[in-house]
């Protein structure tokens, strides 16, 4: 698998230029937005920016007390840097560890009444000690994967009404990485230390791709081919996904990655243009792009042979569902 990392195709977006800019993003005032993690990193510079253009935004989030200062947050600069606005910006609870707790968050947004318009999956854990969710599932497979599958899967009717309507799933270039043979090993995936950290980590964010196309062949399948459902990789942004790493990997390695974040990554205005051209862009309903892989800024990319297996698409669908439907969590 490491060959897809010199693929000259990726390398080309380097010299490209950005294919999209915050100024491009349309008047949102009509809309409705839900982004997981919009507390921190880049999932509050994404609803700073669906707001800024007049979004309602849900930011979905464990910690109440951080959301609502980002709320604050995000109030304070709006009446600073456009006051015309008044900011449409709620809290919603949601633990992607606990699926319970997801389906509570989706049950009380769907008795809101509101619509949905854009949903973006941008919430995610890096590299964790070995640790089951409370379901028995891998804990960074439970939160980067299974938690927002069932959040997504319970939302998408709100999402089908609400047609043309987005779906964005944030990914990473480390499903190209290091995995086990066949991509995902299912029966490892009950097990805290199955795989190494690094594995984990890269496993769940070729899932979150798997999820990304499977669902939008379902979607067109069924007729509802303008829910616009894409992935993303945002690059290497400078957020606090290291944190972790410590425990995970130790000390020396933990250094290395933290440095390399803050020595080349990103900030993570710049990170977040790729999900909000995904979330935004009238170039995705004019082209009608669904089920697509894109890096920074805004370039479509061929991802990974795994991503593409079919079978294994299909495969991890299932499994997530029918893991669903056994915990009464999803209808069959």
């Amino acid at each position: 698998m490491l060959e897809s990392i010199y693929n000259i195709d990726y390398w080309k977006t380097f010299v490209q230029g950005r294919n999209f800019s915050l100024d491009l993003i349309p008047d949102l005032t009509s809309k409705t937005a839900i982004v997981t993690g919009g507390n921190s990193g880049l999932g509050y510079a994404t609803a700073l920016a669906l707001a800024r253009h007049g979004a309602h935004v849900f930011l979905a989030c464990r910690n109440p007390a951080r959301a609502n200062e980002a709320i604050e947050k995000i109030e304070r600069e709006l009446a600073e840097t456009a006051p015309h606005l008044y900011p449409k910006v709620e809290f919603l609870q949601l633990d992607l560890a606990d699926l319970k707790q997801v389906a509570r968050a989706a049950r009380t947004f769907l008795e809101k009444g509101v619509k949905l318009d854009i949903l973006v999956n941008n919430a995610g854990v890096g590299m964790l000690p070995p640790t089951l969710s409370k379901e028995g599932i891998e804990m960074v497979f439970a939160v980067n994967h299974m938690g927002p599958f069932l959040f997504t899967q319970l939302l998408l009717p709100r999402l089908i009404e609400a047609q043309p309507s987005r779906i964005v799933n944030v990914s990473s270039m480390s499903h190209e990485l290091q995995l086990p043979e066949g991509g995902i090993q299912f029966g490892t995936l009950g097990q805290a230390d199955g795989e190494s950290p690094i594995v984990h980590y890269n496993r769940s964010k070729l899932a979150s791709i798997l999820y990304t196309k499977a669902l939008a062949r379902r979607l067109e399948e069924a007729g509802h081919d303008k829910v616009y459902v894409n992935a993303v990789h945002p690059g290497y942004v400078l957020t606090e996904i290291d944190s972790s790493a410590e425990d995970a990997v130790g000390k020396v390695m933990s250094k290395v990655l933290t440095t390399f974040r803050r020595v080349v990554g990103r900030d993570v205005e710049d990170g977040a243009l790729t999900q909000l051209y995904c979330a935004t862009s009238p170039e995705i309903e004019k082209k009608g792009l669904s089920g697509r892989y894109f890096v920074p800024d805004a370039h479509e990319l061929r991802p990974s042979p795994y991503a593409m297996n079919r079978e294994l698409q299909e495969r991890l669908f299932k499994y997530s569902e029918d893991f669903m439907v056994k915990r009464g969590l999803l209808l069959s």
